[in-house]
């Protein structure tokens, strides 16, 4: 249907989705020195993406050359956020925290732990909530068994004088749920359960 009138226009443009309105919630410290910053995390991430997926192409050899086309296995890719680095650095020593309770090293004495295999206590959720103009959550993503791969470098220099320091986390996950807000269940769009 082609939009023939300014109104038809103005009105489809009003219900757009504004890709300033999200909040991303940080994996619950509560027990831990770091229980603080689940809060702080929410109001200095400054930026993240709503995850994607991609759908694998199988092609099927059939006659005379033709190719039958199957749906194959969904990945996902790794997902980054954009956090606004606190005077404390209360969020990096949580990230760095939690990165080092997946893979322990003991540079000294040459020995390492590698946790494998998700369980709720190695690895963590984290959500992604999109809102509408009015401030209501419109949809909801779940990363489900988070871990932080990169923690990217945070440069000084004596030149920046009238800018904050940001760095970017780079996180691996299994899958993502998605709730939307007419929903009254979550649907699950990938996953090994």
């Amino acid at each position: 249907m082609a939009i023939t009138k300014i109104s038809e226009l103005t009105s489809a443009i009003r219900t757009g989705a504004r890709s300033n309105l999200f909040r991303v919630s940080f994996p619950d410290f509560k027990d831990t020195e770091f229980a603080g910053v689940v809060e702080q995390f929410s109001f200095l991430c400054k930026g993240a993406q709503l995850p994607g997926s991609t759908l694998g192409l199988i092609e099927v050899p059939f006659q005379a050359g033709r190719r039958f086309k199957l749906a194959g296995d969904r990945t996902f890719p790794e997902w980054t956020t954009t956090i606004i680095n606190d005077a404390n650095q209360n969020i990096r020593a949580a990230l760095e925290g939690l990165q080092q309770q997946y893979g322990l090293t003991d540079y000294e004495n040459a020995t390492s732990k590698i946790l494998t295999g998700a369980s709720e206590t190695e690895f963590t959720t984290l959500q992604v909530e999109q809102f509408d103009q009015a401030g209501v959550v419109s949809c909801t993503y779940q990363l489900i068994n988070c871990w932080p791969t990169d923690i990217s470098t945070l440069d000084l220099s004596y030149d920046s004088t009238d800018t904050i320091e940001e760095f970017t986390v780079t996180w691996a996950y299994d899958y993502y749920t998605t709730v939307f807000r007419n929903e009254t269940a979550t649907t699950v769009t990938g996953g090994n359960e």
